[in-house]
């Protein structure tokens, strides 16, 4: 007897520290986006005249790891945007909309979680990461003589979609959210692409997942999108994509929840697209769409064809434009423009 219990309890501390290997290597650091990939081809601040966009670069504490931020606009004061980003993104990925709220009269505050960028930390840690990185932030903007007298207005995308609405389950003096592709909790989400891809067998692995998060995370792993929206009961605008991939509309989006959703100043977008990039670019035209289907088709045949293939060579010879790819859709992004001044 005392032999099984041995061989058992190795056998779940080994399943746990495999467990912990994968669940580190899912969030694994995030130094810049990849320019030869051209899926992630994001106009970002050093592709831009700077001198029209300048930025003041800040830090601030999240835990034990000192986190970057930016802030655009400095002489703007209808109000501060805090942008958080999404999973294997940064804080610049997101240029052409700070661009935009910018040149709308915003102050902007887009900063890189733990693990991204120029922020510190070996890794991203964990969904709840972003909930914990995104409080940290409100906290120094409360702290903030330059900062805290501005409304504040949350944007948040996939990772960041979560956490702009999760974080309203604590006590911030936030304005109006809107969140892109957020999904209503990481639990949820790991579970439903963990069966996925590894079926029944997941089920074995699931308790050790929850008991890393746990260890890691505590309480806050338990906070949900739908919770933090009905807790706040302030007016938030939630877009999904139709066609999202990653957070189904019908399943673990925030979307998906909205008949949970009892605070009577949420509204829902769901925007009917067809072409597969619902959730990375949920705030980009439909030109612009059209213009990476064609790249990206261009760029698989340069690969195919050419015996010493070179991204850079490839961006030459197709004179890849990255502003046409990166064009907003503007009837959207006017709407949230008007959805944040009408809340102010």
């Amino acid at each position: 007897m005392t032999i099984i219990l041995i061989i058992v309890g190795s056998l779940l501390v080994c399943l746990f520290v495999g467990c912990s290997v994968v669940y580190t290597l899912l969030f694994d650091r995030v130094e810049e986006v990849p320019e030869n990939q051209f899926i992630a081809a994001h106009l970002q601040w050093h592709d831009i005249d700077q001198t029209k966009y300048p930025r003041e670069e800040v830090r601030f504490n999240s835990g034990r790891s000192s986190l970057q931020g930016f802030i655009y606009g400095g002489s703007n004061d209808k109000g501060l945007v805090v942008i958080s980003h999404c999973m294997r993104g940064t804080a610049d990925a997101y240029f052409p909309m700070i661009m935009f709220f910018v040149d709308r009269g915003w102050r902007v505050f887009a900063f890189n979680n733990t693990g991204v960028s120029g922020s510190e930390g070996i890794y991203m840690r964990g969904f709840p990461q972003a909930v914990i990185d995104l409080d940290a932030a409100l906290h120094f903007v409360n702290e903030s003589s330059a900062l805290k007298e501005l409304p504040i207005m949350l944007v948040g995308h996939s990772w960041g979609g979560y956490a702009v609405t999760a974080v309203l389950n604590y006590d911030h003096n936030v304005s109006a959210v809107v969140s892109f592709s957020g999904f209503n909790s990481g639990r949820e989400l790991s579970i439903e692409h963990g069966i996925s891809r590894a079926g029944f067998f997941f089920h074995l692995l699931s308790p050790h997942f929850w008991a890393i998060e746990r260890l890691r995370f505590g309480r806050t792993m338990r906070l949900t999108a739908v919770d933090g929206i009905n807790r706040a009961d302030i007016p938030v605008m939630i877009v999904h994509a139709s066609d999202d991939r990653f957070v189904s509309p019908t399943t673990t989006a925030i979307y998906a929840h909205r008949e949970r959703i009892t605070n009577p100043h949420a509204e829902f977008i769901m925007l009917d697209v067809d072409d597969g990039l619902g959730h990375e670019f949920p705030f980009i035209s439909e030109e612009s769409i059209e213009y990476i289907r064609i790249a990206e088709e261009s760029l698989q045949r340069y690969w195919a064809e050419t015996q010493n293939p070179s991204p850079e060579q490839w961006v030459k010879q197709f004179n890849f434009c990255k502003l046409k790819a990166n064009e907003l859709n503007s009837e959207l992004m006017e709407r949230i423009n008007i959805f944040f001044r009408d809340n102010v």
